[in-house]
């Protein structure tokens, strides 16, 4: 990915990983959590964000060993992921862009399903039985 279009990109990511926390905001404990739950919000309005802005990309999914499952996106060979503040290597990373071989090496981002729309992740996840509060809005 050039310099240019990394950073677009990261920028349309921070403006997603912003919107994510004040969807996640905790307004008893005045606080936002690390996005645990909402991977698959998030990727989804990252994913129409990076269309609306012509890239072409892709949601992807894990389906993790402990039975859970985590979503993000990818874009020219790259993994863009709002929520990986979930995960203990990047508890200090807001954003984390890698590319997707590098990526590999963590366990939660070997992808098990490829959707093009949020709509079919959506579809996935009602059919898998996602807990609703973590499903993609549209």
């Amino acid at each position: 990915m050039d310099a240019y279009t990394l950073d677009h990109v990261r920028d349309i990511a921070s403006d997603v990983r912003r919107w994510a926390e004040d969807q996640a905001y905790d307004k008893s404990l005045d606080e936002v959590h690390d996005l645990n739950g909402y991977c698959a919000i998030a990727a989804a309005e990252l994913h129409r964000r990076l269309v609306s802005d012509g890239y072409r990309c892709e949601l992807h999914m894990a389906v993790l060993e402990c039975g859970s499952s985590h979503c993000w996106v990818v874009v020219n060979d790259h993994v863009v992921d709002v929520t990986a503040t979930q995960f203990g290597p990047f508890r200090c990373e807001p954003i984390v862009v890698l590319h997707q071989r590098e990526a590999e090496a963590f366990w939660f981002y070997r992808t098990t399903e490829i959707f093009y729309s949020s709509k079919s992740l959506r579809k996935s996840q009602q059919r898998t039985g996602w807990p609703p509060h973590q499903i993609a809005y549209r």
